[in-house]
């Protein structure tokens, strides 16, 4: 009966969180689990199968991707695709998956879990497959050193009979190797494709000697193709990525003999795409049924995202730690045109309040002649645009707007493409005033379109590629 009380009190306390305006992302596994402080053990009356996905950089994508392609297979699953990875999240989408007077089971549960809440959560409900990303200092204010981090998680999963899908291309996740599971390896091969090199890079030390470790390849970060002369070396790879490309409408990988496109932008998404490609064939699924999921696949909120802000392609995306802030600097700057670059730049509790990680960006990559204009925004805006200046970056340059709406305003005001790193905080808010900006593009364009224009000289000619009509 509590358990049910639980639910009821989850439901009802959801509904009024969405009445009042708020997402209710949270509130309802909180009021559960002051009922039944154990709630997430009924995840297992909820779904046959549970794969948690935890790491840095890529738990979300890895998450929705995965998801959508067991849907997509045929497959009932539950998922937190909203990205609520705390306990209480994870409750809550035991509650909105529950009935009123019973359980609602699925095929699958696939769950974004926070990295510090790991321990918590598989002690509450332990899963079948455990996807490890990557690590990558984060938020050292509430995280604390990897090192440490890495130890915690190690524990709680010692006594668990879990199938590890692990990152062989990650010293730090190869650390987990010696827990003596049923471990799964993925990589991207030396000659698969050529990541971009950055001045800033995360440590590169053997985790068992702490000598330095020496790199055949690295892609980013600490991943590549390492080895230390203790022994410790990259697994090799149950799922091997041969090939990597980035192409006009998304990355080709070739894994394991097998061809596979997807929509994802950016050399990084090919490890989140690559996780996610390997669990479905754990699982079972074939190369046809993996493609059809990936032909209908549409990117998460806030990564890679695209608005069309007048005649411009305005590009968002989450940025939490350095290698984030490197690999979106490299992918903002695959062409020559003009642009401006925005960093948005907030240190609220889901932000990380140490935010003293934005020196560790490459942000002298960003001091280029086709960047024409630099605007910093957040509660840290001041922060952000001396981290530009000491990049070397003319401060003529440099506009600080702390309002994101006023930056949103200055940059629509000098017509350019525009490229804008965003954290957490940042992220909901930015993807609101863009989606506005964009919704008024399109209503402009129609009005435009459907005009007659009869004042207009004969002489007017439509210039190519626009909806306007120039008077030559």
């Amino acid at each position: 009966m509590r358990t049910r009380l639980a639910i009821w009190a989850g439901k009802a306390s959801g509904a009024f969180s969405r009445v009042f305006g708020k997402s209710g992302s949270s509130i309802p596994g909180v009021m559960a689990r002051k009922l039944d402080h154990h709630f997430l053990r009924h995840l297992r009356k909820n779904a046959k199968t549970i794969v948690y996905v935890t790491g840095t950089n890529g738990k979300t994508t890895t998450t929705n991707l995965l998801a959508h392609l067991l849907k997509a297979s045929g497959k009932s699953v539950i998922a937190n695709l909203e990205g609520s990875n705390l306990i209480t999240g994870l409750s809550t989408v035991i509650v909105r998956n529950a009935t009123l007077f019973g359980w609602k089971e699925n095929d699958v549960a696939v769950l974004e879990v926070d990295e510090a809440s790991l321990p918590k959560t598989v002690t509450e409900c332990p899963p079948d497959y455990l996807i490890v990303t990557n690590f990558f200092r984060d938020q050292l204010d509430r995280y604390g050193e990897v090192d440490t981090l890495i130890q915690k998680m190690k524990d709680s999963l010692t006594a668990l009979d879990v199938k590890l899908i692990l990152n062989a291309d990650d010293p730090f996740v190869h650390r987990f190797s010696d827990l003596m599971k049923d471990n799964v390896y993925i990589g991207i091969d030396a000659e698969a494709c050529k990541f971009p090199s950055y001045q800033m890079s995360e440590s590169r030390y053997c985790p068992l000697c702490q000598k330095e470790l020496t790199y055949h390849v690295t892609h980013y970060g600490q991943l590549g193709d390492y080895e230390c002369s203790c022994g410790f070396s990259r697994p090799q790879p149950t799922f091997s990525a041969e090939l990597v490309k980035q192409r006009k409408n998304g990355i080709q990988l070739i894994v394991n003999g097998e061809s596979y496109q997807t929509n994802l932008k950016g050399l990084y998404n090919s490890y989140n795409a690559l996780l996610a490609i390997s669990v479905c064939k754990l699982m079972g699924m074939d190369r046809k049924k993996i493609q059809k999921g990936l032909n209908s696949y549409s990117k998460t909120e806030g990564r890679m995202q695209v608005f069309r802000v007048g005649l411009n392609a305005w590009k968002l995306n989450l940025v939490k730690n350095p290698a984030g802030g490197n690999v979106t600097l490299f992918e903002f700057f695959q062409s020559p045109e003009k642009k401006q670059f925005m960093f948005c730049l907030n240190d609220n509790l889901a932000d990380g309040e140490d935010i003293s990680w934005i020196w560790d960006i490459d942000m002298e990559a960003a001091n280029r002649e086709d960047v024409q204009s630099f605007i910093a925004s957040g509660k840290r805006a001041y922060d952000a645009a001396l981290r530009m200046k000491y990049a070397g970056i003319p401060e003529e340059k440099i506009s600080i707007l702390p309002d994101m709406k006023d930056a949103v305003a200055l940059a629509k005001s000098k017509d350019l493409p525009t490229y804008i790193m965003a954290t957490y905080t940042c992220l909901s808010p930015m993807i609101s005033l863009l989606s506005f900006e964009e919704e008024n593009s399109i209503k402009g364009a129609k009005i435009i379109e459907s005009s007659t224009l009869p004042f207009l000289p004969g002489h007017a000619k439509p210039v190519r590629g626009q909806r306007k009509r120039h008077i030559h």
